[in-house]
């Protein structure tokens, strides 16, 4: 490990740092046999720092720009220093917390830090466990890496990270934040390379300082766009999610969005996130957590849980809801036409066929079929009168929304 002068700034040595010649990066190498007692003693999962949560291995936090990711984190930091529970899991001490910048500045994250605890109305004693147990450290103004090519190969950057360590290991962080992530590492033009050295120098901290390590990562366009929230919704290549343990994904939710998967509604001034956990591998398979945010306060949504059936009956009046007000507007659709709205329903095309079939069953929609010519079309049976020269049908369909439906 190389030698730290702690006589001097730790930013002061970055400033300084030379490139290490790559025949200095390379450990000793020892083969030792499997003991007895370390064979009794192995566990099957690290450090627990938070159940079903956080462990003391590699993690990314993935999401969109301007979702909260951040300020979230910082919730969570707080809401862990004073070792209460977050998102239904209840940590067993208070859980001290770095978070290494290179995007906000020092005095905005204080700020933000500041307003968290104004919302959560604490004690002056409460405020002092803040302050012990979570800890900023600003490196936006310094060209700090976590990794760096040392001929043509990505290699973890062994100086600053040994800076780290001797800078922390007197404190004993539970869990260090980079954020965010791409600022760490060597740039994005060799994708996979830049992802796995950040990887690996992760891992590194993590085994010489027993704590969770996370970069805080943005998502894809297509992936923010779509919202998706399986492990591979971040930007790049996917050397990042596949060398965590622990991926979470964020995306926000439109009022419309929040109301279908919680079955409450967001009230005037309120923002709905959801943080999916697809990926914990030293815990079983986790539901995702939905945040109610008002400002600076931050909720756990009680998910109002309902049957297939409870879903499908929402789903289809949802439908039903979206043919009336068009309808009204002096919009016709055909079956093509409401399978070609998924976008503005937020619907799957299988489920709004199956809201159109239950709807035509159950008599609420009648069919106008216009033989030869555009202009068929779903109807709410509230408002089916005479039409004049077409007829109402309930089950028949036009030929090309049949082969729709059968598709």
């Amino acid at each position: 490990m190389a030698e730290y002068d702690r006589g001097q700034s730790f930013l002061d040595q970055l400033a300084t740092d030379a490139i290490t010649p790559a025949d200095t990066l390379r450990g000793e190498i020892e083969l030792a046999p499997i003991t007895l007692d370390e064979l009794r003693h192995a566990q099957l999962t690290p450090r627990v720092i938070l159940d079903s949560l956080l462990y003391a291995d590699v993690r990314t936090r993935i999401s969109a720009g301007g979702t909260g990711k951040t300020t979230v984190a910082l919730f969570e930091a707080v809401t862990l220093a004073l070792g209460r529970e977050l998102w239904g899991r209840m940590p067993d001490r208070q859980i001290r917390t770095l978070i290494v910048t290179r995007e906000d500045g020092r005095e905005i994250l204080v700020a933000r830090l500041r307003e968290i605890t104004y919302s959560m109305q604490l004690s002056a004693g409460e405020l002092e466990q803040v302050l012990e147990n979570v800890q900023i450290l600003d490196l936006s103004s310094v060209p700090f890496r976590l990794s760096r090519v040392v001929e043509d190969v990505v290699y973890p950057h062994s100086e600053n990270l040994d800076r780290i360590t001797q800078m922390l290991e007197a404190w004993g962080p539970d869990w260090i934040i980079f954020d965010p992530l791409v600022s760490f590492g060597v740039g994005e033009s060799r994708v996979n390379d830049a992802e796995q050295g950040l990887i690996e120098a992760f891992r590194i901290l993590r085994n010489r300082l027993n704590c969770c390590v996370e970069g805080i990562h943005h998502s894809g366009k297509a992936n923010a766009r779509e919202k998706s929230l399986d492990q591979y919704a971040g930007r790049g290549g996917s050397a990042l999610s596949d060398g965590c343990r622990m991926v979470a994904v964020m995306q926000p939710l439109t009022p419309a969005e929040w109301h279908a998967a919680t079955g409450t509604k967001l009230d005037a001034g309120e923002s709905g996130i959801v943080m999916a956990l697809p990926k914990l591998s030293y815990s079983k398979p986790q539901e995702p957590i939905f945040i109610r945010r008002t400002g600076y306060r931050f909720q756990k949504e009680a998910v109002m849980k309902r049957s297939p059936e409870q879903r499908a009956d929402a789903i289809t009046e949802q439908v039903m809801q979206f043919i009336r007000h068009e309808f009204e507007q002096g919009r016709k659709y055909a079956t093509a036409d409401l399978e070609n709205s998924t976008a503005r329903m937020n619907l799957s095309r299988a489920q709004i066929r199956s809201a159109i079939t239950a709807l035509k069953v159950s008599g609420r929609v009648v069919y106008h079929e216009v033989k030869g010519k555009a202009g068929s079309h779903y109807e709410p049976v509230t408002l089916a009168g005479d039409t004049g020269d077409t007829q109402p049908e309930i089950c028949d369909m036009e030929e090309d929304d049949a082969m729709t439906l059968a598709a």
